[in-house]
């Protein structure tokens, strides 16, 4: 097996180093194990985790969903291309989330366009069963998106939350500047878009503090640093990894101790990254069983 090339000890222990935000190159240094070993681990283990989020993260019962958008760049930012290409520049991180289990419903990597909002709402409303509540920013995408998917798939609501920010750069407010020119939220407006959605609750805020957890844990999303992604398979990968950690493995206070897996009851107990590996080496002798039987068919 390829991931078996490091130990499985050591394997959980990348895997703690990574989902706590260590550069890669760190990481080799600290466990004294080559650059190309993690990389197959994290392009397997995100593989893995991506694979089991997609087939059982189905029917849930979300009552109040929020989305958002988190911006990274891969391989040069993208207001320094002199063309566009299609693995480099400016990439966006779509997530869903469910505001009471914490649960990260659904994700997709790809432009902030409408063909990458459209893949993204079309998957998560297969996810959702029940009436749910939606709340998104001001992005002009979601409207039409969400009205074509979760308007066949039953009763929901929808609202968009605006939030203005002070401009840290204008003079008269420099004395109260915040320090490394971080704005200021002033106020946050809700508004319905369809049907009576319960606007005190109503609210981006817990996908915007997940987003936060990722630029802190996941060095590939940090701002002005060199851990930015080189290539886009990778960064999938890593994303899909961290997001499954997130998912199964990382306990919330706010949850009394519980993964979002847990408290949206698709798992009885709390995974540890020793699950993670063993989760791996499964999908991946799948796979391998799967493309033996696909070989021998073709004979």
């Amino acid at each position: 097996m390829p991931n078996n090339r490091l130990s499985k000890e050591k394997q959980v222990y990348v895997l703690a180093a990574l989902s706590e935000g260590m550069p890669i190159n760190a990481v080799c240094r600290t466990f004294r194990t080559g650059k190309h070993a993690v990389l197959r681990l994290i392009e397997e283990t995100g593989e893995a985790l991506g694979d089991y989020m997609h087939k059982h993260f189905r029917d849930l019962p979300v009552e109040r969903l929020a989305m958002d958008e988190c911006w990274q760049y891969v391989g040069k930012h993208g207001q320094r291309m002199f063309k566009k290409e299609a693995d480099r520049g400016d990439f966006w991180l779509w997530a869903g989330i469910d505001s009471d289990t914490k649960l990260i419903v659904s994700f997709k990597i790809g432009r902030r366009d409408w063909n990458t909002g459209d893949d993204f709402i079309l998957d998560i409303s297969r996810r959702i069963v029940g009436h749910v509540q939606i709340t998104t920013d001001q992005h002009n995408a979601y409207l039409g998106h969400i009205q074509a998917y979760f308007g066949k798939r039953g009763s929901f609501s929808y609202a968009v939350e605006t939030k203005s920010f002070d401009d840290p750069f204008m003079p008269e407010k420099f004395p109260t500047k915040r320090r490394g020119g971080v704005s200021k939220i002033c106020k946050a407006e809700r508004e319905a878009k369809v049907e009576y959605p319960d606007l005190r609750t109503a609210t981006t805020s817990h996908v915007e503090r997940f987003f936060l957890t990722v630029r802190q844990e996941l060095k590939r999303f940090q701002r002005l640093g060199l851990g930015y992604s080189k290539d886009i398979t990778m960064h999938k990968a890593a994303t899909a990894m961290h997001i499954g950690i997130y998912n199964l493995v990382r306990k919330h206070i706010s949850l009394d101790g519980q993964t979002p897996a847990q408290a949206a009851g698709i798992e009885e107990k709390r995974w540890g990254l020793e699950d993670v590996v063993a989760l791996t080496e499964r999908y991946l002798r799948a796979k391998e069983d799967a493309k033996f039987e696909a070989a021998l068919a073709g004979l």
